[in-house]
């Protein structure tokens, strides 16, 4: 019996310790809503290389700032002034805070209604994680969720989260938004009174605002505040304060700078948001490219260029050091929001260096000679291309070709390499826009009806200055992994082409403006549209990228070329001479690599120049694939090859055509790829085939005999997709050569 009884006394004692412990136990579940509101989602800052914000985004559509500043980075007095007046015993007790309890009951007691409250810091961190309401039960479960808090964090954790989400009205969260918002000051540079003026903000934010609020109020609370956290008031006082800052807007006090740059940063960045994002770029040069840009799109109102675009590159690193999307982002009427660098557009003859470059590496040197006269590619009565200048140069080496920008030579040349050749290589430059479309570009790709973006251009122009390695444009300092497209002695020749002043002289005149006292290589492009024209500028420690035209379509007056973004393009690298990271002297690219061999050529012929060549000079080429003697000058006169027949009829000239007796197939090229392009009637497209040689011939297509008689023979046949052979026929000698159409 005695022992029945003493197990009913402990009965109570162990059902409580039972109980007791569950409790305990309670307090130490999951607790993902905290995980979740540690995770953020915060504000992103983004700023330049230097450490200057550029630009803060909200956390979401409703525009809420919420920035998260780390307790180190706030200063001490700030975060003494904020625990005081909220929770003065906050490092000392558990979550809750019994004698605020008591305190908060005794004098709502006398009131006789709610007048003062016992939250802490933990149970309003508690609340804002979990938010329940205001009743009885809410605030239990507040106190409960207060203790689980500080089971799991530190003081200083929990300050940290506290101080990052307090609600301060105005759609800002966190001390740091709420001192750009109320203020107009970053966080870390307020001083005491300004901290105590924002602590009255989240009390109410109505109220307490010190834009708006009442002054005397505002200067009462601050300095009893300060007092109160042990502060002696200091200059300036909260008067001073208020006087600085009322009818402040807050909306200025969030930058707003190289927006289209911050977007696309932003957009790309996957680090944590709560450190700043340090971007790569350079706010001396992002100033110098939006000025030049805005000036020089104002200037061309006349030709009715409505905006422009603009991107400067880092050649060594691939660093975005400038980026400006549009003219002026706040020009509605001209869709000042759309991102010129990003968008799509054809890109003209910009796309040619990549083409020449694809041509050199398939074999052809700067000295191959192109033809620049009238000639029809892809069917008779469909493309027949034209040059800017509306004049021929007849035979032309791929050095002024590429120089002097004619289009003739580069559809000639695209037709050789093959138009599927081509668009690969264009995505090996890193043009990756071109995959959707390869399947239906064609020859007209070597004038660039290939759309891409400014972006892209200047990434893979840049590669041309770093001797053929490509790197994907970074946003940040970052490393980029290197990656090379093309071999180093190809870069040089199509370098040493660019920068070339006489070689632009067909194209452009003695006078272009391309003329730089620096080395640098350029090249411009104007869309068939005249709706797109583009510049392109590098040298060995910057590329720059310009577009210019309207994002409505219109179409340029005036046909003015190329000539003002490359205007814009050359003062954007001479002003960058100003800069010494940046400056570059004349002759800095002239390096030559090894594999690199000098010829004396024949400047018609470009073969090696022979005794009878007038006029000579000396080329470079790769090492074994010098030319062979010149025997176009001969005793008896110059004798062109048959394809030129044509040219020198029109021209009047008294050259003869057609020199040679040996069989050959012109074109296409051995195993070129074309493709249909679904724009134009597929019973339209036609290739030409190119028949060279002396006496009679026969040439036949997949085993059919197509065409015979006296060699030279031109003949045009549909192109079907698929496998085909050639097969041409003289004098017991025959030549097979194979393309495919897809």
């Amino acid at each position: 019996m005695i022992e029945i009884r003493k197990r009913l006394l402990l009965l109570p004692w162990l059902l409580i310790a039972a109980a007791g412990a569950l409790l305990f136990l309670s307090l130490l579940l999951p607790y993902p809503e905290l995980q979740a509101a540690a995770a953020g989602p915060w504000s992103l800052r983004v700023a330049d290389r230097e450490g200057e914000i550029l630009r803060i985004f909200p956390v979401d559509e409703e525009g809420l700032q919420r920035e998260y500043r780390a307790v180190e980075e706030l200063p001490p007095y700030l975060l003494r002034i904020f625990i005081n007046g909220e929770d003065r015993r906050f490092f000392i007790h558990p979550g809750i805070d019994p004698a605020a309890i008591f305190r908060a009951a005794g004098d709502n007691l006398i009131a006789g209604r709610i007048i003062s409250g016992a939250s802490t810091v933990s149970m309003q961190l508690a609340g804002r994680i979990t938010p329940r309401g205001n009743s009885l039960r809410a605030k239990l479960l507040e106190a409960w969720d207060a203790l689980r808090l500080e089971l799991r964090l530190s003081k200083r954790e929990i300050l940290s989260l506290w101080i990052n989400t307090l609600a301060f009205g105005s759609n800002v969260e966190g001390a740091a938004s709420a001192a750009r918002e109320y203020l107009g000051r970053d966080v870390s540079l307020l001083t005491p009174a300004e901290a105590a003026l924002l602590a009255l903000v989240p009390r109410n934010p109505g109220l307490y605002d010190p834009r708006r609020g009442e002054p005397e109020r505002l200067d009462s609370a601050a300095a009893e505040l300060l007092v109160r956290s042990g502060i002696d008031p200091v200059r300036p006082d909260p008067a001073e304060v208020l006087a600085r800052v009322r009818g402040f807007d807050g909306r200025r006090a969030w930058p707003f700078r190289a927006p289209h740059f911050t977007a696309y940063a932003a957009h790309g960045y996957r680090g944590d948001s709560r450190e700043t994002l340090i971007t790569s770029l350079d706010p001396e040069l992002q100033q110098l490219l939006e000025e030049e840009l805005a000036s020089r799109v104002e200037a061309a109102a006349e030709n009715r260029i409505g905006n422009g675009a603009g991107i400067i590159l880092a050649v060594e690193t691939g660093e975005i050091l400038a980026y400006a999307g549009s003219a002026d982002f706040y020009d509605i009427r001209h869709k000042g929001q759309i991102d010129g660098v990003q968008i799509l557009r054809q890109p003209g003859s910009t796309v040619k260096p990549f083409l020449y470059a694809a041509a050199l590496e398939k074999g052809m040197s700067p000295a191959t000679l192109l033809p620049d006269v009238p000639l029809s590619f892809g069917g008779e009565a469909v493309y027949t291309p034209e040059n800017f200048s509306n004049t021929y140069h007849g035979p032309v080496l791929l050095r002024t070709a590429l120089a002097s920008s004619l289009n003739i030579p580069a559809v000639y040349t695209v037709t050789e390499i093959g138009t599927a050749h081509f668009a690969e290589r264009l995505i090996d430059f890193g043009f990756e826009s071109v995959a959707p479309q390869k399947e239906s570009l064609g020859a007209g790709i070597a004038l660039g009806n290939a759309e891409v973006s400014l972006m892209e251009l200047a990434a893979g122009f840049s590669l041309f200055q770093r001797d053929g390695i490509f790197l994907a444009p970074r946003f940040d300092q970052t490393q980029a992994d290197p990656r090379r497209v093309i071999e180093s002695q190809t870069a040089f020749l199509i370098r040493d082409i660019l920068s070339s002043n006489r070689g632009r002289i067909p194209g452009f005149g003695m006078l272009s403006i391309l003329n730089t006292p620096f080395s640098a290589i350029f090249k411009t492009g104007t869309s068939n549209q005249f709706n797109n024209i583009w510049a392109l500028g590098a040298t060995e420690k910057l590329c720059v990228g310009i577009w210019m035209g309207n994002f409505t379509g219109e179409t340029v007056i005036g046909r003015p070329g190329s000539s003002i973004p490359a205007a814009a393009a050359v003062a954007v690298l001479s002003q960058a001479q100003g800069f010494d990271r940046y400056r570059v002297e004349a002759g800095a690219s002239d390096h030559i690599p090894e594999g690199i061999s000098r010829v004396r050529i024949c400047s018609l012929s470009g073969m090696a120049a022979g005794p009878y060549c007038p006029g000579s000079f000396e080329e470079y080429f790769r090492e074994g694939r010098e030319p062979e003697v010149c025997d176009f000058h001969t005793p008896a006169g110059t004798v062109l090859p048959a394809e030129y027949r044509e040219w020198i009829a029109m021209k009047g000239h008294s050259l003869q055509s057609e020199g040679r007796t040996e069989l050959t197939i012109e074109q296409p090229a051995e195993g070129a790829v074309f493709y249909l392009d679904e724009a134009i009637p597929a019973e339209s497209q036609q290739l030409r085939i190119s028949v060279g040689g002396g006496g009679d011939g026969e040439l036949y297509l997949d085993g059919r005999l197509i065409a015979a008689g006296t060699l030279p023979l031109t003949v045009w046949v549909p192109l079907r997709r698929g496998e085909h052979h050639l097969t041409a026929r003289s004098a017991g000698r025959e030549l097979v050569r194979s393309y495919r159409v897809r």
